[in-house]
């Protein structure tokens, strides 16, 4: 045995020759015990960190307010939390709920009422998330088993600018709560309302693409036409059209203005980016209370 001094401390260390060439094995009681406190504290830090489950931790509270959404089978509610620590702790209280990815999550699944959230995140663009019945929904369409108490979130803070809405479209990821590899579900679906044409102006369509429509308009109204930008689609089911909803993402449209003048025609395109892959079906493009509609193919 010999001794090994370092400053003031002196440790034991067994040498044990294992051949003639003099190939050693060093055993030392420090180094061993060392390494294995690393190990310990590296397991402790890493088991902390599972209770975050991450879903919302690009959400920034302090340059965004949190929406909450409900649906309860007739009108969506909308309302605000815009205090930035009072959502810092509405979404601490939402990522520390133990979740799973669900593995046979349907639209079945669903029942009434439905909760939706949204939030700015971190690079300026909007979370989105729906949940109903014990599961999460995220935009991205992943589903998780997600026990919270949405009705006690609903109740226990203050939401202020209250605000509803007919239509279930606007609702956070309707469109994955809408529609599956089978097609629309009508149940969350809002029926279209009635159009009323302005009198004297047509549109009639030019090309239906799978990302663009085309269509012609024309004014012989006697006086000077206005239209803008927004449109919606409208899906043909069992007779009836119902709206349905863009795929989830950060949508609108410019406020701006084309003029025509009486007797004149004009050439619109409106791109469908924003509805994504249609199932088949028949569809209408709706503009300013005018509307052109095609047959979409699988």
């Amino acid at each position: 045995m010999s001794l090994l001094k370092v400053g003031r401390s002196v440790q034991r260390i067994a040498v044990i020759g294992f051949s003639k060439k003099g190939i050693y094995m060093i055993y030392c009681k420090r180094i061993i015990s060392t390494v294995l406190c690393g190990v310990l504290v590296l397991c402790m830090v890493s088991c902390k960190g599972t209770t975050s489950n991450g879903l919302m931790q690009d959400a920034s509270p302090s340059t965004s307010a949190l929406a909450l959404y409900t649906y309860n089978g007739d009108k969506v509610c909308r309302m605000f939390i815009f205090d930035s620590d009072t959502t810092q702790s509405i979404l601490d209280e939402l990522d520390a709920v133990k979740t799973t990815e669900a593995e046979r999550w349907s639209l079945d699944d669903i029942t009434l009422p439905i909760y939706g959230l949204e939030i700015g995140s971190t690079d300026g663009t909007s979370i989105l998330a729906a949940w109903s019945n014990g599961y999460w929904i995220s935009q991205d369409e992943a589903v998780y088993s997600f026990d919270f108490d949405f009705t006690g979130l609903e109740q226990d803070y203050s939401w202020s600018d209250g605000d509803e809405f007919s239509s279930f479209a606007v609702f956070p990821c309707a469109r994955i709560l809408s529609q599956n590899e089978s097609g629309w579900n009508g149940t969350l679906l809002t029926p279209a309302i009635e159009l009323s044409p302005p009198s004297g102006i047509t549109m009639t369509l030019e090309a239906w693409e799978d990302d663009a429509v085309t269509v012609n308009i024309i004014n012989e109204s006697g006086a000077e036409w206005s239209y803008g930008e927004y449109y919606s689609l409208q899906v043909l089911l069992d007779g009836m059209w119902y709206e349905i909803p863009a795929v989830p993402g950060n949508w609108g449209f410019n406020d701006i203005a084309y003029i025509i003048q009486d007797g004149e025609k004009q050439d619109k395109t409106f791109h469908l980016t924003m509805y994504g892959n249609l199932p088949a079906g028949v569809y209408r493009l709706v503009a300013e209370n005018l509307s052109v509609e095609s047959i979409v193919a699988a």
